[in-house]
């Protein structure tokens, strides 16, 4: 089978990754070439030891600005991608101009929804889905519900997965600091995290990508110190190597989290998960998973000291149910599900008044 993924213009997709988006679209680009297939991937750029052959129909002058004659622009540049050999299409990224764009390739589109049902996305999609043939893919039961409720529809759950084996456990416990990683932002709340292992007094490793900087200088750096260090946006090899001594894995989103790509990746290497139910989904019924509802941080210390007792291998295993193999098994049972039953047709001028529609969308990527 040849595919596409699509991100969009501007997205790289080398190490360190900027969300789980693109960390997701290099693992099953990945696993879908090990299973025999051919991929490509729409993205300005790729590791240079990618397997995946990257992509990219964009314009410099577009790949950085979101002006209305970008969007125009971005979306002419797409259409003219040749696509005659590739099977499907599959959309990961809040772009609906090319998503609209694509309706003329004449293909099944594919759109995965990593993120919530915000008004945003589901008055886009909402118009999206009476456009064409486009195949909605919830990647949580939360974010299905959502999704069922805003289109209308019952859409198919496809769980994120990872690759195990990029993810070894330490085999023992024990454990030097707690580690967080995400995002630096308000609704990651690394401050309760902050907060926390002070209480505790308590070594405490933050990572991640910095995007509210003025969230940083207020809630972060201030405590920064020998006990509480940050130490930047890093790759998975450093994150792995991060998980090795961590005694538990602080999961403290506020939000109502799509997946937890992370905290999965954390019991994959043998560490326990502690926060609050907003930061992983609400299926992970699990011993290696505590958690507790926002926004106490304080009632997160006897979760910490329970976590203690876990042992590795029982959080590897629960993370094993959820590997990156199985999910593209998934993925292309529904892809041979659609193109076996579904008859690709789209009137020209039907698919211009969905183009028309969606014109004055802003494209970002989807976080």
């Amino acid at each position: 089978m040849n595919i596409l993924l699509v991100s969009g213009p501007g997205i790289s997709l080398k190490e360190p990754y900027n969300s789980g988006i693109e960390a997701f679209m290099v693992s099953l680009a990945n696993q879908l070439i090990d299973e025999g297939h051919n991929v490509d991937i729409v993205a300005e750029e790729a590791d240079a030891d990618a397997k995946f052959t990257l992509v990219n129909p964009f314009s410099a002058s577009t790949s950085k600005q979101f002006e209305y004659n970008n969007i125009a622009e971005e979306k002419s540049q797409f259409e003219r991608l040749s696509t005659d050999k590739y099977d499907v299409v599959h959309y990961n990224m809040f772009y609906p101009h090319l998503i609209t764009a694509g309706l003329k390739f004449n293909k099944p589109l594919f759109l995965t929804l990593h993120s919530p049902a915000d008004d945003k996305r589901v008055s886009a999609y909402q118009e999206l889905a009476q456009c064409g043939n486009i195949t909605f893919i919830a990647i949580s039961e939360r974010v299905k519900q959502q999704w069922d409720y805003a289109l209308g529809l019952d859409i198919p759950l496809i769980s994120n997965g990872i690759d195990i084996n990029l993810w070894p456990a330490n085999g023992k416990r024990g454990g030097k600091y707690l580690l967080w990683s995400a995002r630096i932002n308000e609704e990651k709340n690394v401050a309760a995290a902050i907060s926390l292992a002070i209480y505790m007094q308590l070594p405490l490793i933050i990572a991640g990508r910095i995007t509210d900087q003025h969230y940083f200088d207020e809630m972060v750096k201030p405590h920064l110190n020998s006990q509480i260090q940050y130490v930047g946006h890093v790759t998975q090899r450093e994150l792995r190597s991060l998980a090795k001594n961590a005694i538990a894995y602080l999961a403290t989103a506020t939000w109502q989290e799509p997946f937890g790509l992370a905290a999965l990746e954390m019991l994959a290497s043998g560490v326990p998960v502690v926060g609050f139910t907003t930061a992983v989904p609400p299926n992970w019924k699990h011993e290696s998973v505590l958690t507790i509802a926002p926004p106490r941080w304080q009632d997160l210390a006897e979760l910490v000291e329970q976590s203690q007792i876990i042992n590795s291998d029982t959080c590897r295993v629960f993370a094993s149910n959820m590997n990156v193999k199985s999910m593209t098994v998934e993925y292309l049972d529904l892809y041979k599900k659609v193109l076996l039953n579904e008859t690709v047709f789209m009137e020209d001028i039907f698919t211009d008044s969905c183009i028309m529609q969606i014109a004055s969308e802003q494209p970002q990527s989807s976080n």
